[in-house]
């Protein structure tokens, strides 16, 4: 199930960029990540984040992998969990007002037997992205000092 949501906040992509890139920001902005610490790499390619979310009200632990990094543009993180994955794409292109147009698309995938009630939560895995990227433009909303 892919979903995708677009954005726009006043910072520059470059601004923008660093922030999300931290991926252990994601808790502060995503309403269902109760927690991202980083656990090896520098952010770049090949980084591991282990992440705390929520689904239907039970906390899953996600191991997020960096598999693209292209600075300023473009992060995919790869997450997997007991009973779910979810490629995560967030890409930036500057907007005309001098601030940033950011797309989150996520493909989420249930494990196992799980997978059959996969075609009956569109509307769930809609809303997870878009609180999340709601929260994302509240932290973005102001430019950077």
């Amino acid at each position: 199930m892919v979903v995708a949501e677009v954005i726009d906040v006043p910072r520059s992509p470059e601004q923008s960029f660093a922030y999300v890139a931290d991926f252990t920001t994601v808790a502060q902005w995503d309403p269902g990540i109760h927690a991202s610490r980083k656990v090896s790499g520098d952010g770049g390619v090949g980084s591991v984040y282990e992440v705390q979310a929520e689904f239907r009200g039970k906390t899953m632990p996600f191991t997020y992998t960096v598999t693209t990094f292209e600075e300023n543009r473009r992060i995919v993180l790869d997450g997997v969990g007991e009973k779910a994955t979810s490629l995560d794409t967030i890409s930036f292109e500057p907007a005309a007002d001098g601030g940033t147009r950011i797309t989150y698309s996520a493909d989420f995938k249930l494990k196992g037997v799980l997978r059959v009630a996969e075609p009956f939560l569109g509307g769930t895995f809609r809303t997870l992205a878009k609180k999340a990227l709601d929260g994302l433009a509240a932290e973005l909303a102001t430019p950077a000092p």
